[in-house]
């Protein structure tokens, strides 16, 4: 019943994290850049930029594996599947119409969305399920590098917004914005977040630990 729960939290963290994608896009201030070599691909491709999403993250996943010297975490597959389709429901259904005329809107609904990812992203990180390829390549560098998850963050988005402006994404102040405080607001939640895995950390293996 606890991991049934902590998989319901999972997929809050999950589907949030989309909305947030989804609003950053939608506000017309630069898509994220990890969202901006989709959103690229997107324009030259006749598919959504969730299935292109899904794509890259399934090669990203195989990354990890030869990065760690393991197999590839096929599980990975739920989070991406989820992640891809949740985000084109938010694009091209709940948030298909909506447009932003005004300045303010626009800003509102980027923070909103800034903020949704951060959170989401930290939610779901916080629960012992399969990690989304680009959140567990944040975590697999930061353990290689020993730098802070922010830092990691914002050299990773920094050269993925590149890519995308290269391939002709919309990129633009709110690209810029999301690379350079989205990986502090990801650390920030993160410690928010951190109840979620005292759910199902071991207390005896934590006592174990002190003693």
């Amino acid at each position: 019943m606890k991991y049934f729960f902590l998989f319901i939290i999972y997929v809050v963290g999950l589907v949030v994290s989309s909305l947030g994608l989804a609003l950053i896009i939608k506000s017309g201030l630069g898509v994220g850049p990890g969202d901006s070599i989709a959103v690229g691909l997107s324009i030259h491709l006749p598919v959504t930029v969730g299935s292109v999403m899904i794509a890259a993250f399934i090669i990203l996943l195989l990354v990890n594996a030869k990065l760690e010297h393991k197999r590839p975490q096929f599980e990975s597959l739920i989070p991406i599947i989820i992640r891809g389709r949740t985000l084109d429901i938010f694009l091209y259904g709940m948030l298909e119409n909506m447009n932003y005329d005004t300045w303010w809107a626009q800003w509102g609904i980027f923070s909103l969305g800034l903020l949704a990812t951060a959170v989401g992203i930290s939610i779901y990180l916080r629960t012992p399920f399969p990690r989304i390829p680009l959140d567990h390549f944040m975590m697999i560098m930061n353990e290689k590098t020993k730098q802070s998850k922010s830092t990691v963050r914002i050299f990773s988005e920094s050269v993925m917004a590149l890519i995308g402006y290269l391939l002709g994404a919309p990129v633009g102040i709110g690209t810029l914005i999301v690379a350079l405080l989205l990986g502090p607001f990801i650390q920030w939640s993160f410690q928010w977040a951190r109840p979620i895995a005292r759910l199902w950390s071991d207390p005896k293996k934590k006592a174990n630990q002190k003693a």
